[in-house]
């Protein structure tokens, strides 16, 4: 419940700094920039409308454009301005014709419609399109140096509204992820605050909200790799944005007509701050059993260097950190940690003076919708805040929706309710927090359209599903029927609730890609509760029908698409895909898919098993539109007290008595060379965990190939070196490998699944044996020649190669042969390192390293122009990021945007001789008659190294894995 909460709080921050943010700019930009008064008399949707008007003047357009942006239209709001930006043009005054614009990119950004409100902004400053200007490596470098130059910026800073819109175009690059980009123009603007007096806070507190947002990444990276540098960089950000905080309200004339509004949101974000904190750590602890604060104390006390991020550094000549140069000096000497501790310290309660100081301050701002926004982040905040009274709450969301109501803002009221449910939630209090959340819903519903969805229906459906569920016993391996009416009714209602949240939010993920499919879907963290919760319900029986399994399978499968996109920052492609479970059941090659879901408690594992139906009675089976899946299911448990029983049992010597731990311990033992009997025990538990249950199906259908669709962590265990059967009297465990041939999908569907012709390859085959851009980090690779030529070598193969070792292997050249021949095989024996992080996945080039971003770039051409794709992409001499449970994103990540069927890479680093051992074996595989399939060939080729004299510990030859097509 604590992550769920964590996660929920995430969404709200987002969403209300987007909308606070949107709000404060509008107040200024609209009395300043436009010159037009608030409407003192409310109007009529008809009146308000600008779709079906008479010409009327752009004046009008821009006011009524206003008008609905106040009460939350903001798709009127954007057809008013835009219709006004054309009135202006067609007057000749561009002036009144930019500050339409800037007012639609609000609407926009409130919208969450990012990706659009950047592409309106853009051509205000000499660039296009901001989907090219992201993903094209050449124009991100050219805006980047651009930055990086801020007198030619400035030069382009010559009317306000200009200045207004730069801010909000910091703004949405925040919106879509693009935190290095948000982070300098704010600091630019930051440091020419004289200029523009009356904004100077508003600066000031967007710039702290780019920082946090840096924090909360470097939170994200902690939870999944535990290394040092991002929880110091997590604290360093946390307590640099506070102080900026501090900075935004110290400023006087902050935004016209409201002078308080930047100071109130200041405080209100430094408290959510440290709520922030104390949830992360509480987190933290929950999942590791450690505590974050002592971590860093430690860390902090022992280390004799300033932390220096990585962001800070994003102007080279700048001599110091460039937030601590922009920072008023009476702020840069308090020491870091002193902040931190006073930000977060268990033992420190939130001051209730404090509090009520700020809801006088709220209280007395006049009733608008900025006000409105600016007291539901308060109430938020005092929601997280334990022993705090609930009826101060309860009349602070009552005054907010009876104040929304009089001045018909549908938004803010459904978020006063919404929050009203959520505290009764948190208190146990069913029948209201249920009767308020469908409040909520119904006030959210009416702002969807039968084409959109409104961007929070899925919040308060969400919370209506987990109200629900929290009401039902305790489970336990029973059939529902055998629960009473009023628990089966709760059961019912939430799966109906659960449902609702996950097609509003698919509905919501398609709007993006259709909108721009440079989207990021910075959602996917967020979004994970509603998906995983849903599973849940979908498997509450111990035996589920075959409906529910095709749905929790699908579910799942969509949350791992979000997360691959978001790494990709667009939308994965839909062309030329084919179903695997049809795949299965047209080939004549036994296979079985099995679909790992971890829970809180258990392991669920959905098992697709050939379609063993003859074809008359498939035809009467497809023609009734029912056509059988033949999915079974099983069930293991994993809660804290069943795996703690498991380990001792075993003797496996980890700190923690939890399923992380023994996975994260195996992956490390993996590594190490003197490990194998610690592997060996490990390796057989989580055998035991993830297909144990499958074995009999297995043996009676006489499976030859597994394909896995891996869930969280699991995905960086190697399944060959999962032990079967360790049997002491042979000193040689059995393993997965030696029974099945194994792949790996990421998606349920996987590009054209056709069969390799392995004689006549044509085979691009790059190397790097040194390079000059890290030598230290990325040592020499002796065997990188004769990793290629023992692929020259292998007779009577047919194999066409072409080399290109060393300074031959530039980007450029690189580029040029892929894009000039038709290669089926790509061979990369390269340094490079994939990670969940499209930043930190590249491959080293002799010039330099070749990032995620280009990767699509370099394959672009050869896309457009190959009638085949690349059949594999070779990943050798590669790794995965130590520790980062999303690591192999990067490979899927890099297959994706190479266009390959297939991948084969290794999850660590092997030696040279290994890695010359594999390519010959796997490559002589290919071409053998008696070998039908890539996962066959890797198999035979991971056997054979195996059986190598003293290459029996699995670090030898079981990290190599292989995505995508199998056959």
């Amino acid at each position: 419940m604590l992550k769920l909460r964590k996660k929920t709080i995430s969404i709200v921050f987002l969403a209300l700094m987007g909308l606070i943010s949107a709000f404060i700019i509008q107040v200024w930009t609209l009395a300043k920039v436009t010159g037009l008064q608030p409407q003192t008399q409310q109007q009529t949707t008809q009146e308000l409308s600008c779709s079906q008007t008479a010409t009327i003047s752009p004046e009008d357009f821009s006011l009524r454009g206003k008008a609905n942006y106040e009460i939350g239209r903001f798709d009127e709001a954007i057809d008013c301005w835009q219709k006004a930006v054309i009135a202006y043009r067609k007057n000749q005054n561009e002036d009144e014709a930019i500050n339409n614009l800037i007012n639609q990119a609000q609407a926009e950004q409130a919208m969450g419609l990012y990706p659009r409100a950047c592409n309106t902004l853009l051509p205000l400053y000499g660039e296009k399109d901001c989907s090219l200007q992201i993903q094209d490596p050449k124009k991100r470098q050219q805006f980047s140096e651009k930055l990086e130059k801020p007198e030619g910026l400035i030069k382009l800073l010559n009317t306000p509204a200009k200045i207004a819109g730069l801010r909000l175009l910091a703004n949405v690059f925040r919106g879509l992820g693009e935190l290095d980009w948000s982070y300098q123009i704010l600091v630019l603007l930051e440091r020419n605050n004289k200029s523009l007096p009356e904004q100077a806070g508003a600066i000031s507190l967007d710039l702290a909200n780019t920082v946090r947002t840096l924090g909360n990444r470097e939170q994200d990276f902690y939870s999944r790799n535990q290394q040092l540098e991002n929880l110091n960089c997590a604290f360093t950000y946390a307590s640099i944005a506070d102080r900026i905080y501090q900075q935004a309200f110290s400023y006087q004339n902050q935004v016209s007509n409201s002078p308080s509004l930047v100071k109130i949101q200041a405080q209100l974000n430094r408290l959510s701050i440290v709520l922030d904190l104390i949830d992360w750590r509480n987190q933290i602890n929950k999942e590791t059993q450690e505590d974050i604060f002592q971590k860093f104390d430690k860390q902090y006390n022992n280390s004799s260097e300033n932390i220096i991020c990585e962001e800070w550094r994003l102007l080279p000549s700048e001599k110091k950190p460039l937030l601590l140069e922009s920072l008023s000096s009476e702020l840069t000497d308090v020491n870091l940690y002193g902040v931190v501790r006073q930000l977060a310290n268990p033992n420190m309660g939130i001051p209730l003076q404090q509090i009520d100081s700020l809801q006088q301050q709220i209280a007395n701002i006049p009733v608008n919708h900025t006000a409105l926004f600016i007291k539901l982040n308060f109430a938020r905040s005092l929601i997280r805040i334990q022993n705090m009274p609930d009826a101060q709450i309860e009349n602070l969301l009552a005054t907010i929706i009876k104040q929304a109501r009089d001045i018909n803002d549908l938004k803010a009221e459904s978020y006063g309710y919404g929050y009203l449910g959520e505290l009764y939630e948190k208190r146990q209090g069913w029948k209201l927090a249920q009767e308020n959340t469908q409040k909520a819903l119904i006030i959210a519903q009416s702002l969807s359209t039968a084409a959109s969805p409104s961007d929070i229906e899925y919040l308060w459906e969400w919370q209506l599903g987990r109200i629900y569920k929290s009401q039902l016993p305790r489970r336990i391996q029973a059939q529902t029927k055998q629960l009473k009416p009023e628990a089966m009714q709760n059961m019912d209602f939430a799966s109906q609730m659960y449902q609702k949240a996950y097609l509003t939010l698919q509905s919501l993920r398609r709007e993006l890609v259709a909108g721009n499919p440079d989207a990021q879907f910075a959602f996917q963290n967020d979004i994970e509760s509603v998906y995983r919760d849903y599973v849940d319900l979908l498997l509450w029986d111990n035996n589920p029908d075959e409906e529910h399994l095709a749905k929790a399978r699908e579910v799942i499968a969509s949350l791992q698409a979000v997360e691959l996109e978001n790494f990709l920052r667009l939308a994965c492609p839909e062309f030329n895909l084919e179903e695997i479970d049809q795949i299965i059941d047209q080939q004549p090659i036994k296979t079985a898919f099995l679909y790992p879901i971890v829970l809180d408690d258990r392991i669920e594992v959905i098992l697709k098993l050939p379609n063993n139906l003859k074809l008359t009675d498939r035809v009467k089976e497809e023609s009734k539109n029912d056509r059988v899946q033949n999915l079974k299911h099983y069930s293991t448990a994993i809660d804290q007290t069943t795996v703690a029983e498991q380990i001792k049992k075993l003797q496996i010597n980890v700190k923690e008595y939890t399923f992380n731990a023994v996975i994260n311990k195996l992956q490390l033992d993996l590594e190490e060379d003197y490990t194998f009997k610690d592997v060996n025990k490990e390796a057989k538990l989580v055998y035991n965990w993830l297909i144990k249950g499958a074995e009999d199906y297995l043996k009676d259908q006489e499976i030859e190939t597994l394909v896995f669709a891996l869930d969280t962590n699991l995905r960086n265990i190697p399944l060959a070196a999962l032990v079967v059967d360790d049997n002491d009297r042979e000193k040689q465990p059995k393993y997965l490998i030696d029974n099945y041939t194994l792949a790996l999908a990421p998606r349920l569907e996987i590009p054209e699944a056709k069969a390799l012709q392995g004689k006549g390859l044509k085979i691009l085959a790059a190397g790097l044996k040194e390079q000059e851009i890290n030598p230290k980090k990325y040592p020499k690779l002796n065997y990188v020649e004769t990793e290629i030529k023992a692929i020259e070598e292998i007779p009577n193969s047919g194999y066409s190669v072409t080399k290109l070792i060393d300074w031959e292997f530039k980007i450029d050249k690189f580029k040029n042969e892929i894009n000039t021949f038709d290669f089926r095989v790509l061979h990369l024996a390269t340094h490079g390192e994939f990670s969940s992080s499209p930043e930190k996945t590249f491959l080293l080039a002799y010039d330099q390293p070749i990032k995620m971003n280009q990767v699509g770039e370099i394959f672009r051409k050869q896309a457009q122009r190959q009638p085949e794709p690349i059949e594999i992409l070779m990943l050798s001499a590669c790794e995965t990021a130590t520790g980062d449970k999303r690591a192999t994103l990067g490979i899927s990540g890099v297959g994706v945007r190479a266009g390959a069927r297939s991948a084969i890479a290794s999850l660590w680093t092997l030696d040279d001789q290994i890695s010359v051992d594999f390519t010959k074996i796997f490559y002589k595989q290919l071409i053998d008659p008696k070998v039908t399939t890539k996962a066959q060939a890797l198999q035979q080729a991971q056997k054979a190294l195996k059986d190598l004299p003293g290459r029996e510990h699995p670090r030898y030859w079981a990290p190599y894995i292989l995505l995508g097509n199998w056959l």
